[in-house]
């Protein structure tokens, strides 16, 4: 079985939308988009990624690390991701199917304090929390997808998110988002995977966790995100690219200039991984938000959060991508 969400937004009786943009509005973005990209570029601190972009007919300024992505490599992407994303659970029956304006929900992560549920004091988790979490989201029917909830203090930091797969291993038979942060690690967790499915060719073929890949605004894939989408890439594991920008603090505070950037970040993304392999799957994300500008804190969960989240879900079914967005 193959679990299926509810229509959202869709021409029925049976839904509601918030319809943030016409066709022609959503086009307009698409074509500011493609501009900031040739023009304006993105900066790639990857070596590997750079000359993956550079090899396949893009600019680049080797004294700034700005990749120039021309128009053409961007529309070939879009085409190329696959329309429908099937994020496979250990147990078929729990496998999620994305596509159209179906919706799910997911656990939000990752979490660096918790208030123990015993004592009722603010602690940092450790890692039979993060089991415990783990545990409490399989259980929980509304929660489609298992994204790594909170790491565990007591380990490295560096392999931390290794420590989180093998709990998702040992505790869930959901689909997760783990978002490796280093290349050795994603190995790891593939090499695990594999383990699971009993085989590499069988873990290929229904892989059982994603990579999720934030770049950095304003306009910055860092190595360590771009190395490691590569790995993911390349060894069979789908991915989401997720921007995470703060309006007021390192996007515009205008909502729809943060639009633009966030879009451009993504894209250039989608564009490196159809390079590595094309027809790769990928997830269209966003966690961005906006910044209070007196405290500078960073403001998830406001009414601004909401409408960018709405706006990117429009945004993603106008490139027919399965997107995911941060409900605050």
């Amino acid at each position: 079985m193959t679990v299926r969400g509810l229509h959202a937004g869709s021409t029925r009786m049976d839904g509601i939308g918030l319809h943030m943009f016409t066709d022609d509005e959503l086009y307009d973005i698409h074509l500011a988009t493609l501009d900031v990209l040739w023009n304006i570029g993105v900066k790639v601190e990857s070596e590997e990624a750079r000359e993956i972009f550079y090899s396949n007919g893009c600019t680049l300024d080797r004294d700034t690390n700005i990749v120039k992505i021309p128009a053409h490599l961007v529309e070939d992407a879009l085409r190329s991701i696959p329309k429908t994303f099937r994020a496979c659970g250990r147990n078929p029956e729990n496998d999620w199917l994305n596509e159209g304006n179906r919706t799910g929900f997911v656990n939000f992560g990752e979490a660096v304090t918790m208030i123990d549920p015993y004592t009722r004091q603010l602690r940092k988790p450790l890692k039979e929390d993060v089991d415990d979490v783990t545990r409490f989201c399989e259980a929980m029917e509304q929660v489609i997808i298992f994204e790594r909830a909170m790491g565990p203090s007591e380990v490295d930091p560096d392999v931390a998110q290794v420590h989180i797969a093998e709990s998702f291993y040992n505790h869930s038979t959901k689909h997760a988002y783990i978002g490796m942060n280093r290349p050795e690690n994603m190995r790891a967790a593939a090499k695990m995977g594999y383990v699971v499915s009993g085989g590499e060719e069988n873990f290929r073929a229904r892989p059982l966790f994603s990579q999720s890949t934030d770049p950095v605004s304003p306009m910055v894939h860092s190595k360590g995100a771009t190395d490691t989408l590569i790995q993911a890439i390349r060894l069979g594991v789908p991915a989401k690219v997720n921007s995470m920008g703060l309006a007021g603090g390192t996007t515009c505070v205008n909502l729809a200039s943060t639009l633009v950037t966030h879009n451009a970040e993504i894209l250039s993304m989608f564009v490196l991984s159809q390079l590595v392999k094309k027809g790769h799957p990928m997830v269209y994300g966003t966690s961005t938000t906006m910044i209070d500008l007196r405290t500078t804190v960073a403001c998830v969960g406001t009414p601004e959060l909401a409408l960018f989240s709405s706006a990117v879900a429009k945004l993603a079914q106008f490139y027919n991508i399965p997107s995911w967005v941060a409900g605050g």
